[in-house]
This record gives C-alpha cells, structure tokens and sequence, in this order.
C-alpha cells in the first residue's frame, strides 16, 4: 500500500519550497536571510569558496558551482544526500532496494552510494566536511560501503557542490568534481545574543522516517560554543511494487529498521587582532538491520543483515583576518576515524548455516596551512590564496565468517594493511584588469603507498608499495561585458591516485581457478575538461548557459589479465589502467524574482558519454551519465517572511536505446520517460516554523536511471527499483 502523510489541515501548506541552489530574497526566516553573511553579500548574492578557495560570488565565478544553505535544506524537506540533490541537473545519488546476498551480490547494501557529477561518480568525486575528506567508499564482493552517510545534512550550515576537475585546488578524488560541507560556527546560531538555539522535529512517510535535531549555542565574553545532536529513525524506502512474496520474484521492499546519531560540538576563542581558534569535535553512527525476504529460497531459510557504521573526527584550527596585504591566514590539524561493519546470517537447508563478517576501517591524521594576500602589479589587481596539505591514512579492510567457500580461509584480507600519504602544494590567483578576470592554479600532489606485513594474506603473497606525483593546473576567465552579463570559460586538469584496495587486492580459489594479484605500475586516473557559457544577472532575472567536454584517461579496471579459468591455470585478475572516457553535454538555469513575491525556475541537463577502447578502437556508452533531466517550478513568498511555497514539476527522459547498447546483457531495462510533481509550503509564526510537502502528487510509477542502471532488460522485478508513491513530509521547527 503507497505510504502518505499529509493531513487535511495540512494540505493547504504541503507545497515546494524553493529548488533553486542560488539563493533567494524571502526565506522562511527573513531574518535569517539578512543576516547571512556566510552564504551571500551585502546586495543579497550567494557567495561560494570552494569555486577559487577565496570568497567570490556565484555570478563572477568562472566554473559551474551550486549552493544550497541549511535553511533551503530543512524548506525542501530533505533528509539525506538523495533529497539534497532532487531538484539538481546533473547531479545524482544512487540508491538501490536492499536485494544483496551473504555472499554473492552487493544490490543496495551502500544505500546512498556517492555523488555522480557530470556521469562521474563514486570516489572520483570528493566529499569534504570543513575542508577535511571524508574517506573513500570500498566495495569488494558482497562488501559495498558508500560514503551517503558519512554526512547528516541537519546539521550542516552550506553545502556547495563544484562540477568539473577540482584537483586544482583540492588534490586527488576531484577528478569530477567535489562537495563541500561546512558546519556552522556558534555565530552562525547566535547572530549577536548571548544564547540561541533550535529545536527541529520532521517526519517522512517514504521510509516512515522520524528526525530530531536541537541545536545550542551560546557566548561569554571572548568565548562561544555551539552544540549540535541529531537523532533519525526509519525503515525501507517505499516502491510501487506489489509482489509481496518471499524469494527472487519479491517487488515490494525488504523490510528494514535502521537509526543514526549525528553529534557536533565546537569551541570557538575571539581574542582581539583577528584572531580565531577553533575545537571542533564530530560523531556520527549508522545502524541498519535487513530482513532480505528476497533472497529465500527452496534452501535458504532465513537471510538478515546487520550493518554498522561510525565516524569520529576531532579537529583544531587557527584563522587570523586582517587588512593589508596579507587578508587571512590559516593553520589546521584533524584526527579522524571511520569503521564500517557489514554482518549478514544465512541459515540454509541441507547445507550448513552461514555468517559473514566484512570490515573496512580508516584512520586518519592531516595538517593543512593556506593563506590570501591582495596587491596590485601595476594595472592588475591580484588575489592570491596559497597553501599546503597532508594526510596520513591507514586503510584496512578484513573478511571473516562461518562455513567459507572450498579454498578459502577465514578470516583474510582484501588487500593488506596500508599506509596512505597524501600530500600537496597549491597556488591561484584572481588576476582583475578592466572587465576581465582570469583565475589560475596549480597544484602539486605526492601520494604513497606503503602496505604493511600482514599476518590475514598468504606467506607467498608478494606486496608492493607505489608512489607518484601529479602537477594539475587550471585557468579559469570572466568577462563582465556589462552589469548583468557575463562570459566565462574554464579549463582544468584532475586526477585520483590508485586505491591501496586496487593496488594490491587480494583473493584466491584455485579450486574455482581464480586469483588477484598487485599491480605496482597501476598509475592514476587523469582528466580535463574544459567548459564555457553565459551569464545574465539583474535583480529579477538569473539565467546561465553552460556547455562542457571531459576527457578522462587511464581509468582503473578490474580485468581479466591471463589464466584458463583451472585450478592448474587460473584466471589472473588485476586492477589495469584501461579505458578512456568522453562526456559533453550542456546545462541551463533561470531563476525569476518577482517584486510581488512571485518566484519560478527553469533547469535542464543533458549529457552524453562513451567508454573508449583505444586498442580494440570501440566505444560503449557510459552507464553512469543520467538522461536529459528538467526541473521547472512556481512559488510565491510573503514579502516579510512569514509564509509561502512552491510547485515543482521534474521530467527525466527516458534513456536511448542508443545510449544503453552494450551496457547490459542482452540489453539494458531503460525506465520510462516521466514527469513528477512536487510541492512545498512554510509558515513562519515568529519562533515557530512549520514546513510541509506532498511528493509525487500524482502518485507516478517511477525509477531513476542511476538506480536501475546495469538491470538487463529481461529483468521481472523492475518494480523493485520504483520510487516512492504518493508521499509527505512535515517538519517543526522553534528558534530561541
């Protein structure tokens, strides 16, 4: 039965608030609006950091950024990274139902799995909180770790996703992109009183999801500090499917119980000159059991899982602003620690009940130093930002259980203990002459590999370490031709060092006659892109045009390298640098703001990308670039704050059989074409707001690309994959 929650006092506020990641005059709190100096300027525009790593607004920015504040999150009712990206072109996150197995099959087990930008995704895009990275996913077997919950998106303050190779900046994983999430400062909760705080409770009928959030902040003196702590509760995510039946054929979900905690607390000093020190401490914890009724069967009796994840990040930075030429300046150290554990039981009949237990664990340590200086060289205007960083991670991952298959012993290793450094050196400037602005960078990145003795992989297998270095440079340029319009174009390389896990992963079965071995001369993956368009900005009118090619070379595979397949011969599987891909495409937004409080949007993507064989010469469309998408919405908001909403209508077109072929075997299950409805509305009762939505108003039958991609077209359980019916949300929050 479709799960809904809206009730009838309530239908006159379920509708949409604003989609649009730029911001806009009017939020549910003007207040907060105007006082938002972290997210926009004193004319009211956003301004963004991670475009340049220096404060720039989002119109003069030379590359394609979005920015969503935590007021606009908790307006659209989001709940996780899939919710925070709904109504964004371009970008996307994969969640697949829970359908995996103990040992065979991974089909939803990372949930959220990552970001995919531009039809690149996975650890080829960085993820950072308060400019640390959060550690990689894995996947190896039945094993897939994402990285979807390594952020609570409660209780962050922005969140900017850049499109486009970042490595520039930011090093390795920005091949494609990165996404930025900073926290808030007790200022940011404050704003002038000594104490201030929110409470916020919200409840989601899709996944029966209940969430609290309480927020406190106070200040005495040179001393403030913010607390923070989120609590969720839910179970699976609905669909439209209606074979409710135990084994393969099963369409509706598997039923799941899962919670997290969320925590963050920081200690801020303000002593006079500038000066700034921050402690910051963050923890966040997942727990989710499984009850796979899919996976039953004539000899399988009973199949569960239970799946832990946690994370802990301590933090400590100095930061001095000032005035001259030297603008700010800043030194940072980080601890952090992250451990997931996948468990699953399966009894069976007549064989013998077994468990597996998967773990994958980072700990990491970084330093990271940058200052901004503002001089002129005759007619230029320069803005410098310079710095440098390091990481020290070791990485684990072990594979344990009951009952192993014929030839295996546990527990053993994927891939042995290593010692992952990261370190970089960067450079960009903000060059201003006239109407023109060009922002260089370049970046040098040294990562090494150094696996460690250990005692899970066999005597007889032969580790390697690896170590590199990677020069990335980039040049971006905008024209201000007038007041409201812009040219820009942008130019920059990427890369992403091999994974300890690609280097020197592990298994064997003779007795199935397979095996993997290290590759020490797996080098990283590169790319470059290249991107251009228009801007036009007045006060009620925001329109952008984009167009964008991307080359990415040496991407790593796992591939068959040698062997016959027998105990005597095996198959030889090794992670090689492979395949080139090509994406182009072309992205548009118009943003309208009316006098009247009238507010609409307009957003489209299109992109299409090829898997490139240089030695056989053959192309096969990349799988992970998501169909034509358009987001189109009207709303209107009260001048002062107090109440409105939204209307959101998106369409994903159906992908080509042209753009499927080769993908799957025979062929690829396309979804069909389809267009969603969507409405938010607000109500701001002076400390009280109360939000509410109704997705998918005319209750559509629906699935994403990015889920359903890699299903062959003679799949019978395509309903599995569907989204959410009919379905609301609504949310309470009180400021004091």
């Amino acid at each position: 039965m479709t799960r809904w929650f809206c009730s009838v006092a309530l239908v006159g506020l379920c509708a949409a608030p604003g989609a649009a990641f730029a911001a806009q005059p009017g939020s549910a709190l003007a207040a907060e609006t105007e006082n938002a100096d972290a997210e926009a300027g004193s004319d009211g525009r956003t301004i963004v950091v991670s475009a340049t790593r220096t404060p720039i607004t989002i119109d003069d920015a030379p590359v394609t950024i979005s920015s969503k504040s935590d007021e606009e999150i908790a307006d659209e009712l989001a709940t996780d990274i899939k919710d925070l990206v709904r109504f964004e072109p371009g970008v996307s996150v994969r969640r697949q139902p829970a359908r995996f197995g103990a040992a065979l099959g991974s089909t939803g087990r990372a949930g959220n799995e990552d970001f995919t930008i531009r039809g690149i995704g996975g650890n080829r895009v960085l993820i950072q909180v308060d400019g640390v990275r959060v550690p990689m996913g894995f996947s190896f077997g039945a094993q897939s770790v994402g990285r979807g919950d390594s952020v609570d998106i409660g209780l962050v303050k922005s969140v900017e996703i850049l499109r486009g190779p970042a490595s520039a900046l930011y090093g390795s994983d920005g091949l494609a992109g990165a996404v930025s999430f900073t926290l808030s400062d007790p200022e940011d909760i404050l704003k002038g009183k000594a104490v201030a705080g929110l409470v916020r409770s919200q409840y989601a009928s899709a996944d029966d999801e209940f969430a609290h959030t309480a927020i406190l902040a106070g200040r005495s003196g040179e001393i403030s500090a913010l607390v923070s702590y989120s609590r969720r509760d839910f179970n699976e995510l609905d669909n439209r499917g209606t074979n409710d039946v135990l084994g393969a054929n099963r369409t509706t979900p598997n039923p799941q119980d899962g919670h997290s905690n969320a925590a963050t607390a920081r200690i801020v000093w303000d002593p006079a000159g500038g000066h700034k020190v921050r402690l910051t401490g963050e923890y966040l914890d997942n727990a989710l059991v499984t009850d796979l009724l899919s996976g039953r069967s004539a000899t399988i009796d009973n199949l569960v899982a239970r799946d832990t994840g946690k994370r802990w990040r301590v933090a400590g930075d100095w930061i001095w602003e000032g005035e001259g030429t030297l603008e700010m300046a800043r030194v940072s150290a980080y601890w952090q620690s992250a451990k997931d554990r996948q468990f699953t039981q399966e009894d069976r009949t007549p064989l013998a009940d077994r468990t597996r237990l998967n773990t994958f664990d980072n700990r990491v340590y970084g330093l990271a130093a940058e200052g901004r200086a503002a001089f002129a060289t005759g007619p230029l205007q320069h803005k410098l930002v310079f710095g440098a960083d390091a990481s020290w991670t070791r990485q684990q991952g072990v594979r344990g259980g009951t009952v192993p298959p014929a030839g295996e012993v546990f527990p053993s290793s994927a891939f042995p203990v290593t010692d992952y450094v990261l370190t970089g050196l960067f450079l960009g400037d903000e060059i201003s002459v006239g109407p023109l602005t060009l922002f260089p960078a370049l970046r040098f990145d040294h990562y090494k590999l150094t696996p460690q003795a250990d005692p899970l992989l066999p005597p007889n297998f032969a580790t390697t370490g690896q170590s590199g270095e990677r020069v990335s440079p980039k040049m971006g340029a905008v024209l201000k031709l007038t007041e409201e319009v812009r040219l820009f174009a942008n130019y920059a390389q990427g890369f992403r060092a091999p994974e300890p896990s690609q280097v020197n992963q592990f298994f064997e079965n003779l007795g199935q006659g397979y095996t993997s071995r290290p590759n020490a001369d797996l080098g990283p993956e590169r790319s470059e892109s290249i991107e251009g368009g228009i801007r036009f900005v007045s006060e009620a009118v925001s329109l952008s045009a984009t167009a964008f090619s991307a080359r990415y070379k040496d991407f790593i595979s796992q591939e068959v390298v040698g062997g016959g397949f027998t105990p005597a011969n095996p198959a030889i599987f090794q992670f090689i640098n492979l395949d080139r891909v090509k994406v182009e495409g072309a992205e548009a937004r118009m943003d309208l703001r009316g006098t009247n409080g009238i507010t609409g949007q307009l957003a489209i993507s299109y992109a299409r990308g090829d898997v490139i064989d240089p030695a056989a010469g053959t192309r096969v469309p990349l799988a992970t670039v998501d169909p034509l998408k358009l987001v189109a919405g009207i709303g209107w908001r009260d001048k002062a704050g107090r109440f409105g909403g939204q209307i959101i209508a998106t369409h994903s077109a159906r992908k080509s059989d042209e753009r499927s072929t080769g993908v799957c075997t025979p062929s690829c299950f396309r979804p069909g074409a389809f267009t969603i409805l969507d409405a938010t509305a607000f109500v701001n009762l002076g400390p009280v707001t109360l939000r509410g939505g109704v997705f998918n108003l005319t209750n559509a039958k629906y699935a994403w690309w990015s889920d359903v991609r890699g299903l062959a077209s003679t799949t019978t359980i395509a309903d599995a994959f569907t989204q959410p019916g009919r379905n609301g949300s609504v949310s309470l929050t009180y400021r004091f």
